[in-house]
């Protein structure tokens, strides 16, 4: 598989991702030792896919630890988390992303604070994605609702290639091998800040 075929093919992995509603199913495109690490919100951390998996039906329903915009708003943060969960019980506007490789100024993991949370250096995760030739996307996620307090995720998402249980593969993996999200290092989390979008990417729902 060549570099642009690689790129598509988890760009492809991602929209089918986008669109599975079960989030339980949403595990399985996640390695199960699958990490996550939140610069906002240090805490906001993982080490395994169960634990993700648990954050993805909390943010389902409204709650996430959202961090404030001073370009956006001047309320204190248990305010936005009330906003945010009360944006959750609205009907839903239009999903919306953007996803393209990283740029090789973004191989990097933040600050020592961010990584310890999931018992590893920054060096020692800069080593481990090298040795394990991990693959990076930045996404950006947000709802088209006009001008609203819902939530913006920027996101770079990691993808190893990883030996796969048989009753785990997707379709085309009988080799049993497949890509899986290995990392999700979480940039920013917190209501609508006007940069959704502005990179000029094509925008997906």
């Amino acid at each position: 598989m060549s570099s642009d075929e690689l790129i598509t093919h988890i760009k492809h992995l991602y929209h089918t991702y986008r669109h599975t509603s079960d989030i339980d199913r949403k595990g399985l495109f996640f390695s199960k030792t699958c990490l996550q690490i939140c610069r906002p919100t240090p805490s906001y951390a993982a080490t395994t896919r169960n634990e993700i998996v648990q954050y993805l039906k909390d943010a389902q329903k409204g709650r996430v630890p959202v961090e404030s915009s001073s370009s956006v708003t001047d309320e204190n943060p248990e305010t936005l988390k009330d906003t945010i969960e009360k944006e959750a019980t609205k009907t839903k506007g239009k999903d919306a992303y953007t996803i393209r490789p990283l740029k090789p100024s973004e191989f990097e993991f933040g600050k020592p604070e961010h990584t310890a949370p999931v018992g590893l250096t920054v060096g020692e995760l800069e080593e481990l994605a090298r040795r394990e030739e991990w693959i990076g996307m930045r996404v950006d996620l947000w709802q088209e609702r006009g001008q609203d307090n819902s939530l913006l995720v920027k996101v770079q998402y990691w993808w190893r290639r990883e030996k796969v249980p048989e009753d785990e593969q997707f379709e085309g993996e009988s080799d049993g091998f497949g890509w899986r999200q290995c990392l999700h290092d979480i940039m920013y989390l917190g209501p609508k800040d006007g940069t959704e979008g502005e990179e000029g990417l094509e925008v997906r729902e």
